[in-house]
């Protein structure tokens, strides 16, 4: 299966790799975060993809971000803002 793939961190060894299915904005959301949170992330948005129902929320705590599936955000999409 092709994957997309991006560099995080500025480097090859940095490298994340995504399902070829993943929807626009979940990749774009993926490119614009540090290695770290992206690797996090992901894992969520692998969920998301798998269920195909349900978008993403990104909590925009400074102390504790972290992300979600969510049931009022349609799929494919991504909204950044606290619960």
């Amino acid at each position: 299966m092709p994957r997309h793939s991006w560099v995080a961190a500025g480097s090859v060894e940095d490298m994340l790799t995504v399902p070829e299915n993943f929807p626009p904005a979940y990749i774009r959301f993926l490119e614009a975060q540090d290695e770290g949170f992206a690797e996090t992330v992901l894992m969520v948005m692998k969920q998301s993809v798998a269920e195909g129902k349900h978008g993403i929320l990104i909590s925009d705590q400074a102390v504790d971000r972290g992300a979600e599936t969510s049931k009022e955000i349609p799929f494919g999409e991504i909204v950044v803002g606290t619960r």
